[in-house]
């Protein structure tokens, strides 16, 4: 037996008794050297074995439980030592384009390949193509990801189960289970009850894939209970702020809808004003243009603004529009008591959608969209072919969330919401969103004594914006790439009134004041360099 081991600029080459396998410097620095070098030697050996047949991981071996229970243990333990050592990495990954392409054969292998090659190429080969998201001490950009560990054993059990929760005799657990925990969720975050599932009324809860899905569904719902008044599609209109996402833009182009921008200001936060909103209405009536819809949001992506519900509610039920609440983000601060006035008038509004993947400790893909009515939904959606009807469906005893949604199939998501609501607690939930905005609360401060920065806007739920003080927008962006620069610490910008401001997005319960300080001292660092 022989080994030998050498190291040329960012690769490390193992040779063991003439097997060559080579280790790029992300691998060794994620997993430390010893790790890595000890999946190199079982995927050399495993291969050896190969030849002789049984442990080569033919196919045969694929659907064995043994084979997944020694495996999957072996990825829950890579998954905690990646979230452990992910924290002292740089943070944005730094490949270059297509370099999977070059890395990776180009045909799937003819024979079933054993797990330790597989995990091999997962450390050498796919973890230098990635930026960690769940770096909690470094990714301050976008809005932070939570896939708490509860949530995670949710989606693979989801995998696992392979449920197919079209209508309710797919799997009655599927259905039922989701009606039961968006009643929990939507319980947690104060939400009329009109809302819920359980509620006398036609509302009720779905889960969609993501906050964009589920604009595209209201407005569709929106756009054919209009067909009678106007039966052109490029004759309605949407209204949306210049701070509203991208998503319902996007859905007015999917659907051929108009999408009518309301212009927002500094002196109003930059939330979407009902006068203005007015205006744009009567202005397109006057054009013979028929409103149908108005996108509000409850924490804006660039600044977390909270655009006024009430008067926008009034002002579309006026003219019997629909009103829908992208609270993707900050809907989850609906369970704090200190943030219920920025949701007064949900009771007037026609459906609420908050990503359970952005501040509820879930991973993608799991958008909870709450509806008052049902009704204009199934009249968008509902299609029933012969092979999918079934006594139980057709009696009108139960929910067949097909009809909800674009797609016809549905995992089983509701069980890492379930899990996460099990095992956190409401109690756990609401320290987990609450920590989120002490830690942004704690940068601002450091910001505010900082002489060379400023805020920018009044700091919302977790995010502080900023910029540096009396600089121009040169001078942002080189303070930006050079922040991002050190992979010590991920950040982005946005644009609001036309300048560019800096986000700094704090995380929640696994996050702490030491980390929001690290970051802080990341760019005060960088740019005492650059003055």
């Amino acid at each position: 037996m022989s080994l030998s081991v050498s190291r040329s600029g960012q690769t490390t080459t193992l040779t063991f008794n003439n097997n060559v396998v080579l280790l790029s410097v992300g691998a060794c620095t994620l997993l430390g050297f010893g790790s890595a070098v000890r999946y190199a030697l079982q995927s050399i050996q495993g291969r050896k074995k190969g030849r002789k047949g049984e442990e080569s991981g033919g196919w045969e071996n694929a659907t064995k439980g043994d084979d997944f229970r020694e495996w999957g243990g072996e990825l829950l333990k890579w998954v905690t030592d990646y979230r452990d050592k992910c924290r002292d990495i740089h943070v944005i990954s730094r490949v270059e384009p297509n370099y999977l392409q070059k890395g990776l054969p180009s045909s799937a292998p003819t024979t079933g390949e054993p797990w330790t090659a597989i995990m091999s190429d997962l450390d050498s080969k796919i973890l230098p193509g990635l930026t960690h998201w769940e770096a909690s001490n470094r990714f301050f950009a976008y809005f932070k990801p939570h896939a708490s560990y509860p949530a995670v054993l949710g989606e693979m059990l989801c995998a696992g189960l392979n449920v197919m929760g079209f209508d309710w005799i797919a799997s009655p657990a599927c259905t039922e289970l989701e009606v039961v925990t968006l009643d929990w969720l939507g319980r947690f975050l104060n939400l009329p009850e009109k809302f819920l599932g359980s509620s006398e009324g036609p509302g009720g809860g779905v889960i969609q894939g993501s906050a964009g899905e589920s604009a595209t569904v209201v407005l569709l719902a929106a756009a054919v209970s209009k067909q009678k008044l106007q039966p052109e599609r490029t004759k309605m209109v949407v209204y949306v702020s210049d701070q509203t996402h991208a998503i319902a833009q996007k859905a007015t182009m999917i659907l051929g809808i108009r999408c009518h921008v309301v212009k927002t200001a500094l002196e109003n936060n930059f939330e979407m004003q009902a006068a203005d909103l007015e205006a744009a209405i009567e202005e397109d009536v006057a054009n013979g243009l028929c409103p149908i819809a108005a996108v509000a949001t409850t924490g804006t992506t660039s600044s977390c603004a909270f655009d006024p519900l009430v008067p926008i509610s009034a002002v579309c039920k006026a003219r019997e529009m629909w009103v829908h609440v992208d609270a993707a983000y900050g809907g989850a601060y609906a369970c704090l008591e200190a943030y219920k006035s920025k949701f007064e008038g949900l009771e007037e509004v026609d459906s609420f959608c908050v990503n359970c993947h952005k501040k509820l400790l879930c991973p993608f893909d799991i958008a909870a969209l709450y509806v008052a009515n049902r009704r204009p939904i199934l009249d968008a959606l509902s299609l029933q072919p012969e092979y999918l009807r079934n006594a139980h469906s057709e009696s009108g005893a139960v929910v067949d969330f097909e009809h909800w949604q674009m797609p016809l199939g549905r995992r089983f998501r509701s069980l890492k919401l379930w899990f996460v609501m099990r095992r956190f607690g409401t109690e756990g939930l609401r320290h987990h969103v609450q920590n989120g905005t002490v830690l942004a609360k704690y940068f601002a401060s450091l910001v505010e004594k900082d002489e060379d920065l400023e805020i920018s806007v009044p700091v919302s739920l977790s995010l502080v914006c900023f910029r540096w003080k009396g600089r121009g927008e040169a001078d942002q962006q080189r303070l930006l790439d050079a922040v991002k620069a050190t992979g010590k610490a991920f950040i982005i910008h946005t644009k609001l009134g036309g300048k560019i401001v800096i986000r700094v997005a704090c995380g929640g319960v696994e996050q702490t004041k030491d980390d929001v300080l690290g970051c802080y001292e990341v760019i005060s660092r960088e740019l005492k360099k650059l003055k």
